[in-house]
Order: structure tokens, then sequence, then C-alpha cells
């Protein structure tokens, strides 16, 4: 008798069960990456809006400066700035102290726009007149001189 070999021990090769097992397991990572993105995506679009604040807080931070320096008291105020289209509530307030001091605090409220949740940012500061400000620089750097070069 002869033997006929089988087909199937001689198959090479991937099974149709394996390869969709084997395309459901890179699904499932795409996936999971690609929700990845969209939570980094949201991350930086807060942190962009923070940092915004940020300048916007000092911006209004050194105009006060400048008003002082022109000799001028600054006042307390308010105003909204917009920023990638968020409005941004800016307030802030300056007093004098003892010390010949002007003690000024910023305040930035905004509401995230994925959230809806409301961020503060607070920055408190002291500002000196520019003749303490002279007076600050020369006691911090001492009198001005040339490093010899090499």
């Amino acid at each position: 008798m002869r033997r006929t070999k089988s087909i199937a021990s001689d198959a090479q090769g991937f099974s149709l069960v394996e390869v969709l097992i084997a395309l459901v397991i890179l699904g499932v990572g795409l996936l999971g990456l690609a929700r990845l993105q969209l939570g980094m995506l949201g991350g930086t679009a807060e942190s962009v809006l923070h940092d915004s604040a940020i300048r916007l807080a000092e911006d209004k931070l050194e105009s006060m400066r400048f008003e002082l320096a022109a000799g001028h008291l600054p006042p307390p105020g308010s105003d909204e700035p917009k920023a990638y289209d968020v409005t941004l509530q800016r307030s802030w307030t300056s007093s004098a102290n003892a010390s010949g001091l002007l003690e000024a605090t910023i305040i930035m409220r905004w509401r995230e726009p994925r959230t809806g949740e409301e961020s503060t940012l607070n920055l408190p500061a002291r500002l000196g007149t520019s003749q303490l400000a002279a007076q600050a620089w020369l006691i911090q750097s001492g009198a001005p001189h040339r490093e010899p070069l090499p």
C-alpha cells in the first residue's frame, strides 16, 4: 500500500484565526496610542492657556512698574483680555507699605475650555521706586567694572 502524505502536515504559514487574533491585538494597541495622543493634546492646550495667563499677569505687572517709575501710584482695576478664544478675567490691586515698596497682587481667572473648571493664578509682587531699584542694583553688583579678556 502506498502512503499519501497529508496536506496539513506539510502546510506552512499562519492560519486565518491566528491572523485575526494578531489584527485584534494590533488594533487595541493602536486605539490605546490614539487615546494617549488625545490626552496629551488636551494637556498641551491647558498648559498653553496657563502660560498665556502668566504672560498677561506679568505684562500688567510691568505696566505697573512703568507707572510707578513715572511717579504715579497704579490704581486698582480689572479687565478681560482674550487668549486663544478664551476670555480671562484679570484684576489687580496695589498699596504702598511703610518701607516705600508697592505691594501689588494680580489675579487671573478663566474657565478651562475642555473641562469647564475655573482656574485661578495669583501673582503677588513688591515693586520699588526707580530710585530704590537703582540703589539695590548698586548694593548687589557694586561699582561697574570690566573683566580682563583671556
